[in-house]
């Protein structure tokens, strides 16, 4: 994959606001193309929680899901096959199907969920759960034990190299717990244990991986990721403009460091009686705060996406579809607006 252009690659965090059908899949990768996204995302339109503790729930008999809570009875072996590979597959084939599609973007994106997310969601039962002392969480959790977390990092490198090998361009693992796990100091764990198992989680991507973290980032945690393999750091600005402060040009000067900017909001607030397009930022504004991005970052290494995946705005409106909107007119002004810094 050739990224040795001008930069500004456009791409999404993953999320739609659409009930979870195959129809509605097509519907996000073929809307994505059809705007102008450089990297296209299968439409995550399933929690990413679930997506991958459920079907591992399935093959480890000491993880037991019963409703949307996950327990962790014992210690398990790591299953010898990668779990919830249906998505990218969807992707994959879908763009078989329509070779007329590929000429139009740069590549294929997939969205997993990071180890310490996945393991921050996990509840220790009997014997796991003797001595922890809950901190933060109000029971004890796996991402308290670091040979747990080890274990949910070997998983999602299976996932990672198995999305690899279809040939999926750039893989993102989201972990927005990791905002909170470090501020000032590190929660639960040492930086290096941080550190190697980010890079084991990523390890199997033959080419560009990412880690998206939102929320406000703190030096420490940008210190810690600018340390890992990862390629690309993304993160929120529109919602978290202190974010702005927290990165500068120097850290994204080698080939293989990039910073995905959130360029558009993605948490939004019910407005009464409010339309469609009193949610969606006007082109001159994306642009402006795109032009703000690459003075302070430069333009070759940077991705221009969401600030987070739109999967929440589904909850805010009683139509579907009003919340899909909203979503697909932000991408289509954030493109309008890179279509337009690039001229």
């Amino acid at each position: 994959m050739d990224l040795k252009d001008n930069g500004l690659y456009s791409t999404v965090v993953g999320s739609f606001p659409l009930e979870n059908t195959d129809e509605n899949l097509a519907r996000t990768i073929n809307d994505q193309i059809n705007i102008g996204i450089d990297y296209v995302c299968y439409g995550q339109l399933i929690d990413m929680i679930s997506q991958f503790l459920s079907p591992l729930s399935k093959e480890i008999p000491e993880l037991v899901q019963e409703n949307n809570n996950f327990y962790l009875f014992n210690d398990f072996e790591i299953p010898t096959r990668p779990v919830a590979l249906q998505y990218g597959k969807f992707l994959v084939n879908f763009m078989n199907t329509h070779p007329n599609l590929e000429k139009k973007i740069k590549g294929l994106k997939a969205c997993l969920t990071g180890p310490f997310t996945l393991a921050s969601e996990i509840i220790l039962k009997e014997t796991l759960a003797k001595g922890i002392k809950p901190i933060i969480f109000n029971e004890p959790k796996a991402i308290m034990v670091d040979w747990i977390v080890d274990k949910f990092a070997e998983i999602m490198k299976q996932i990672g190299k198995a999305y690899s090998d279809m040939g999926i361009n750039l893989i993102s693992m989201d972990e927005p717990i990791l905002s909170l796990l470090i501020g000032k100091r590190v929660m639960f764990h040492s930086e290096d244990f941080i550190i190697k198992t980010l890079n084991k989680a990523i390890s199997g991507i033959k080419e560009l991986s990412s880690v998206h973290v939102c929320g406000q980032i703190s030096p420490k945690l940008r210190d810690i990721l600018l340390q890992t393999e990862v390629n690309v750091l993304d993160h929120e600005f529109q919602t978290n403009p202190k974010n702005y402060d927290i990165f500068q040009k120097e850290h994204f000067m080698q080939e293989d460091k990039f910073l995905a900017f959130g360029a558009v909001k993605t948490k939004l607030q019910p407005i009464q009686n409010g339309k469609i397009e009193d949610y969606v930022e006007k082109v001159p504004e994306i642009i402006n705060s795109i032009k703000k991005a690459i003075d302070l970052y430069g333009q070759k290494n940077l991705f221009v996406k969401p600030d987070c995946g739109f999967g929440s705005i589904r909850q805010l409106f009683e139509k579907e579809e009003f919340g899909y909107q909203i979503a697909f007119r932000k991408l289509k002004n954030m493109v309008s607006a890179i279509n337009s810094v690039k001229k």
